[in-house]
């Protein structure tokens, strides 16, 4: 799955978990440790859904990382404290797996190095249990990503008073 559906999902998590009343009333340091671990986690899981379900690639892979990138470095700006805690470790759990995984590979490719291995660490990555389609017809992976980010729109729409506090 391209990384920017992998952090939208990081970003509907961090929505649809955070009770931002709670965690202004609550330990707050306490709440952000936890809340922090489990987006973590969650986007650690979510990740290996989402590349497990068939699949295509419909956005250029450097585009894709460019702008993923762009929106993570944009969210943890524009969040207020202690909320970019949350959604700094909600997009470090969903993209870590590509980072171990397939970080490497792309060194290999456009350094020409040879040091690091070719080993996936995480099933989802692994041929046999792959959703990644290579064939022509993407019907199913694009209904797969309409629901996704229809998912996390409606998230985010139903918890818009949280979102509004994150900013």
């Amino acid at each position: 799955m391209n990384v920017l559906f992998h952090t939208a999902t990081a970003i509907g998590l961090t929505v649809l978990l955070t009770d931002t009343e709670k965690i202004n009333k609550i330990s707050k340091s306490l709440n952000i440790v936890v809340l922090s671990s489990i987006l973590f986690l969650l986007g650690i899981f979510f990740h290996g859904v989402l590349d497990y379900i068939p699949h295509c690639y419909p956005i250029n892979s450097k585009i894709d990382v460019v702008l993923s990138f762009i929106i993570i470095i944009a969210t943890v700006i524009i969040f207020k404290n202690p909320f970019k805690i949350l959604i700094g470790f909600s997009f470090l759990g969903s993209i870590i797996p590509d980072v171990i995984d397939l970080l490497p590979s792309i060194f290999n490719k456009y350094f020409e190095l040879t040091s690091f291995t070719d080993i996936k660490i995480f099933p989802w990555h692994w041929k046999e249990y792959s959703g990644s389609v290579y064939s022509e017809n993407c019907n199913v992976s694009i209904l797969n990503q309409i629901f996704l980010i229809f998912a996390i729109l409606i998230i985010c729409f139903y918890r818009k008073k949280d979102l509004k506090n994150f900013i």
